[in-house]
């Protein structure tokens, strides 16, 4: 059994970073996974130009992660296609185009990052997140675990998802069912705490919203039924940003925040 630390969409906040690393630390981890979005600073909401730094957060991911998965922002600054596209064709010389081309040619169904600010990477920066997967599979306790970006067919979330309602996760239940798995944990969506879902067909909440039931930080019991969770965000992009620890013994999920003065119950 483990205690598996996980921090996602870190944004270059090298500052939230290292202050998660040192949480963590004295949390007793066995490992560190990394959901994905290490790249991108988010110019519009982000609060850390003056301090971001790509280059030693992936440092720092390097040397503490045990698991890495890209996420949109990494492949978009790699210039780096996805595996899963969620059915999109990209065309030939898709990152020589402008944004705006991109934007016209997938009408809208891939990210415009043009609000991104450029990143300048070194050979090793480039050679590590590279080399990173989509995906992680693991097994604890009888339980396989999915560890990714976001959903599938979409686990990069380089393809737009949201579309002014609620996730719908049907497609990813169905892909977990037929891989087997029973839990699924992904970042993405930058969550002021954490959503949990048992399914679009478990539960009257699921049935009606189809979607993650939200929740403050702090520690829950998850269900022994196939689940997906989402997990904040650690920059620190105007959010309650934070990270969270899976424990595999009682298969308990621990949401901390980063910044407890401005925590709020959801």
């Amino acid at each position: 059994m483990a205690r598996i630390a996980l921090i996602a969409d870190i944004h270059e906040d090298v500052v939230s970073l290292k202050k998660a690393l040192k949480m963590i630390e004295g949390e007793k981890c066995d490992q560190i996974f990394c959901l994905g979005d290490v790249l991108g600073y988010p110019m519009v909401r982000g609060r850390y130009e003056s301090t971001r730094n790509a280059t030693e957060c992936i440092s720092l991911i390097q040397r503490h992660c045990s698991g890495v998965v890209l996420g949109n922002h990494d492949y978009f600054h790699l210039r780096k296609l996805p595996e899963y596209r969620n059915g999109f064709k990209f065309p030939a010389g898709w990152f020589d185009l402008s944004p705006e081309q991109q934007t016209e040619l997938s009408a809208n169904r891939v990210w415009n990052y043009s609000d991104d600010l450029p990143v300048e990477l070194n050979r090793n920066d480039i050679e590590f997140l590279s080399t990173q997967p989509e995906i992680i599979s693991r097994e604890y306790g009888g339980r396989k675990v999915l560890f990714s970006h976001f959903l599938y067919p979409n686990f990069s979330a380089y393809i737009s998802s949201f579309n002014g309602g609620s996730i719908k996760l049907n497609d990813h239940f169905r892909y977990l069912a037929q891989q087997e798995y029973s839990l699924s944990i992904c970042g993405h969506m930058h969550m002021e705490g954490v959503g949990i879902s048992y399914g679009p067909v478990e539960g009257l909440l699921s049935r009606l919203f189809q979607g993650f039931i939200y929740y403050s930080y702090g520690v829950r019991k998850l269900k022994n039924k196939t689940c997906c969770i989402t997990l904040p965000a650690l920059a620190d992009n105007r959010q309650v940003n934070g990270f969270a620890i899976l424990d595999t013994t009682d298969f308990t999920i621990n949401v901390v925040s980063l910044n407890i003065n401005r925590r709020f119950i959801l």
